[in-house]
């Protein structure tokens, strides 16, 4: 954990960078007792660049660094893969992003999954979902950024940063650390190799092995941890008892998903809403492995009973980059894949039902509470819905097996009554726990304990 950062080798390319911008201009001039007080300086550290929103990991960043800006001096850092488009950062929308920030760093890494990655991956003590973030030029650009900017705390996102934590601690500035913890990796690989082939399947083994082993390490190497739920909080106090460990629950942008804003967002697009409604969406990125799983099972196992019962209904699967397993689904009858959108949104105005027919994955669903968010009933398996406070049959329903979430389906389809309910009973929930300004005023707090911890030491 503490080795040299040297073993990453030294070819080095000049990064991409936007900034530096100076924004948050209330906390340049914060002021306390008529004495000017200096904004917390936090660096949010995170292995994807967080614009465009098309993700659950990207919503999460951008919404937690959106509520930090409003209270402290913030410095974005993200890494690139060779399949991000850089020029999607130059959008009118992304400079509104980039101007929330004192400076936002790219910088785009070595390729993954090359024969030398998976190789170590395989027979290493680091797991390959480690070494793919692995980057000399990450490193040296890191290294520029802590040498020019005195933080008093970083934020890492998740496992895939803990090769940096030496150089982090090693700073002048000898900030906090705070982990943000998407998922528990190792148990979601665990669960991934559940469904996988024999060869799939004992890599995953090996890999969880050593994403635990991994986590451990991690659990003693910052100052506080953030887990999406409580759930996941009690398996890491399993792991690590001494550990810090808070719950900062993922939220949503209610407004972002009001009926003014649908409608606005239906004319743009030039969907309009139809009554009555009958589509029925899966909403995620369709590279992702879990939600690769997922649309295959609610396709091939569910969807023939709905489309039997209700065959007026349409299954509409909503995300991008979907690989060719998901675009194959398309040649279903009734099935839909509508590959990367700009807004999904419009796809909402005309939903009978969003669906999380997921059953590999850990942390909690942005996708749920979107769709609660949009007046949407949700019905998810009780993976789909895990960390969610979320009550089957009064504000979601949660079914694990196919003839019951066909069953779900047909309830909604067939009672208006029904189908109101659940909406009003599911945007009732999201206003009343999971909206972002109130998770963000809580990771401030966090933030600024833990300096006070440091500063005190």
């Amino acid at each position: 954990m503490r080795a040299s950062l040297a073993s990453f080798g030294r070819r080095l390319e000049k990064p991409c960078q936007v900034g530096p911008r100076e924004g948050n201009r209330a906390y340049n001039a914060a002021s306390l007792g008529g004495q000017k007080v200096n904004p917390v300086q936090i660096l949010y550290f995170s292995p994807t660049n967080c614009w465009p929103l098309h993700a659950g990991r990207p919503l999460r960043d951008y919404h937690l660094t959106k509520q930090l800006a409003r209270r402290a001096s913030v410095t974005y850092f993200g890494i690139l893969d060779n399949q991000d488009n850089q020029s999607k950062t130059n959008t009118n929308d992304s400079d509104v992003f980039v101007s929330k920030f004192r400076r936002v760093v790219l910088v785009r890494k070595e390729p993954s999954y090359t024969f030398a990655k998976l190789s170590r991956g395989l027979f290493g003590k680091t797991p390959l979902t480690v070494l793919n973030y692995q980057s000399v030029r990450v490193a040296e650009r890191l290294s520029q950024l802590l040498n020019e900017v005195r933080f008093d705390s970083v934020q890492i996102e998740g496992i895939h940063l803990t090769p940096y934590l030496p150089l982090i601690r090693s700073s002048g500035g000898r900030p906090a650390i705070v982990c943000d913890w998407h998922n528990i990796e190792s148990g979601v690989m665990r669960m991934y190799s559940r469904h996988a082939s024999w060869p799939h399947r004992l890599y995953a083994l090996r890999t969880a092995s050593l994403l635990e082993d991994l986590e451990r390490q991690l659990l003693q190497e910052c100052d506080i941890h953030i887990v999406v739920s409580s759930k996941e909080q009690a398996q890491l106090k399993r792991l690590s008892p001494d550990a810090c460990i808070h719950v900062i629950e993922n939220g949503v942008d209610v407004e972002h998903y009001s009926d003014e804003e649908l409608d606005r967002s239906a004319q743009q697009s030039s969907m309009r809403p139809s009554e009555p409604r009958k589509n029925v969406i899966f909403v995620g990125s369709m590279d992702f492995h879990a939600n690769v799983d997922g649309a295959q099972y609610f396709a091939h196992k569910v969807w023939p009973t709905i489309k039997r019962q209700c065959p007026g209904l349409r299954f509409i699967i909503v995300g991008s980059n979907p690989v060719p397993a998901v675009r194959e689904l398309g040649k279903e009858p009734g099935v839909t894949v509508t590959g990367t959108v700009e807004d999904v949104r419009p796809y909402y105005c005309s939903a009978l039902a969003a669906v999380v027919p997921l059953r590999i994955g850990g942390g909690t669903r942005l996708k749920i509470l979107e769709a609660m968010a949009a007046g949407i009933p949700v019905i998810s398996t009780r993976i789909g819905a895990e960390g969610l406070a979320v009550t089957s049959g009064a504000n979601a329903m949660v079914a694990d097996r196919p003839e019951d979430m066909a069953r779900a389906v047909w309830d909604i389809y067939s009672s208006e009554t029904r189908w109101r309910q659940l909406s009003q009973a599911g945007r009732e929930l999201v206003l009343s726990r999971y909206d972002w300004s109130a998770l963000g005023t809580a990771l401030y707090e966090l933030h600024t304990n833990a300096v006070g911890c440091r500063v005190h030491a």
